[in-house]
């Protein structure tokens, strides 16, 4: 059972944690938008469509959001009760720190059990559907965006110009037809519309002429005369066509999928040392002069197409094809290497952003006691949430690159931030002072160096 205690320090947390939420939320989401304006405007898109694609990629932003909230939260909720004296009051009536920051322990519990379930479960069809809906998006061929003045050849068979564009329709159209056609069209028409029928887009035109030349006999030429004719070009691609795809990335697999992967691409790396221990034994070069041995002498020499004059050529080229087989099977085994590498960081990474905001309660609890209440509370939430996503990113190249280890690459942030959190905790909780603020001032504040004399040295 909760205590009051209890009750009301989750109430101070809820609140900031949500609105938190919801503020980063948006700010991630303005961002991605931006960013992705140009691959969303001038396709045509329906706005369902649209807020599709953008609801999609709101999940890997909470992903990020969440723990970051709680950062926010922590410190904003403590940073009150201490600038209330409420942290103060709790201390005298012989309330422990550890007491004190245990609800925040089962908030962060509680927030990052969801995290973690939403990160192994729900984020990573999502981040598969988000790619899938983004590469079609991607693949789809705008529709007509006719600006008068300017010759526009998205049409894959003709360009097409007009001199103005009304509510009535186009004035003054010219379409010539490509070169890789084998009959040379040119059409002008004093008025025309175009409608979008399936992949099709049909232009009817009024009041022109057609002008006709066969390539392949330049003398057949023909003029045509029109008060209206309809011109039928086929668009692949105009409308945006959903496809299926059982391919995965490594992020848009759960936990479960990736062992799998992973016990593929061990099963890969045995067979590889097998074919390279074959190789070794039988290739006449290394340890060895069974009749296996002479067999595969006699064999490779036979292959050589180049005949060779001395018995040491021979060995020298056998030796040279051994060593590229060799170097080849190396070359699979690193690649096997770093795909289990990669998968096992992605399954890491998204249990150890659970763990994050437990990690974070443990840092922000006594930071935000230390600070209180002020306007920089989230901007060192947001400057510590960078380091440590900073901290990721680079450990997760450095596993990709097999230069660290993938487990301690995603857990070593989480560690060091959990140690700097306890004993933050620690002098906190024995009131002493973490960091010298007048010292600080001191050193970063070049008015308060002695350069010159002060006012009491000259009066002497």
């Amino acid at each position: 059972m909760f205590k009051t205690l209890d009750k009301y320090v989750f109430r101070e947390l809820l609140t900031p944690f949500m609105y938190s939420l919801l503020v980063l939320t948006m700010i991630f989401l303005v961002n991605f938008v931006i960013r992705a304006m140009d691959r969303i405007l001038g396709k045509g898109l329906s706005m369902l469509v649209i807020l599709e694609y953008i609801a999609l990629n709101l999940a890997w932003i909470l992903a990020l959001a969440i723990p970051l909230s709680v950062l926010v939260a922590v410190l904003l909720a403590y940073g009150r009760l201490a600038t209330d004296h409420e942290v103060t009051a709790m201390r005298s009536g012989g309330i422990s720190l550890p007491r004190i920051m245990a609800p925040a322990l089962v908030f962060a519990i509680l927030v990052g059990s969801f995290t973690l379930y939403f990160n192994t479960t729900i984020l990573p069809d999502v981040n598969h559907r988000a790619r899938l809906l983004g590469s079609d998006i991607y693949r789809k061929r705008p529709d007509m965006d006719i600006v008068p003045g300017y010759f526009i050849d998205d049409l894959p068979d003709y360009n097409i110009r007009v001199n103005e564009v009304t509510e009535a329709g186009l004035s003054g159209v010219v379409i010539f037809s490509k070169s890789d056609l084998r009959e040379q069209v040119s059409i002008f028409a004093e008025t025309g519309r175009t409608e979008t029928i399936g992949g099709q887009i049909i232009f009817t035109l009024y009041n022109g002429e057609k002008h006709l030349l066969d390539l392949d006999k330049l003398d057949d030429y023909q003029r045509e005369y029109f008060d209206s004719t309809r011109l039928t070009v086929k668009v692949n691609n105009l409308e945006l066509k959903r496809r299926e795809s059982a391919v995965r990335g490594d992020r848009e697999m759960t936990p479960a999928m990736m062992y799998i992967r992973i016990e593929e691409n061990k099963d890969r790396f045995n067979r590889t040392i097998d074919r390279m221990n074959s190789i070794r034994l039988k290739s006449p070069l290394f340890d060895g002069d069974s009749t296996i041995d002479m067999i595969a002498l006699m064999d490779t020499v036979k292959r050589i197409p180049i005949p060779e004059k001395t018995p040491t050529e021979a060995r020298t080229r056998v030796w040279n094809r051994t060593i590229d087989k060799l170097e080849s099977q190396e070359r699979l085994l690193n690649s096997y290497l770093k795909q289990v590498n990669k998968y096992l960081v992605e399954i890491h990474k998204k249990y150890a952003m659970a763990v994050t905001c437990i990690v974070f309660v443990l840092v922000g609890v006594p930071l935000g006691i230390m600070t209180r209440k002020s306007s920089g509370t989230i901007g060192v939430a947001i400057g510590m949430f960078f380091i440590y996503w900073a901290a990721l990113i680079a450990g997760e190249e450095l596993a990709d690159r097999r230069i660290m280890d993938p487990v301690l690459a995603m857990w070593a942030p989480n560690g060091i931030m959990a140690v700097v959190g306890i004993w933050i905790s620690f002098q906190v909780s024995r009131e002493r002072t973490v960091i010298n603020i007048l010292w600080l001032k001191t050193i970063f504040n070049p008015l308060n160096w002695k350069i010159f004399p002060t006012k009491k040295s000259l009066l002497k």
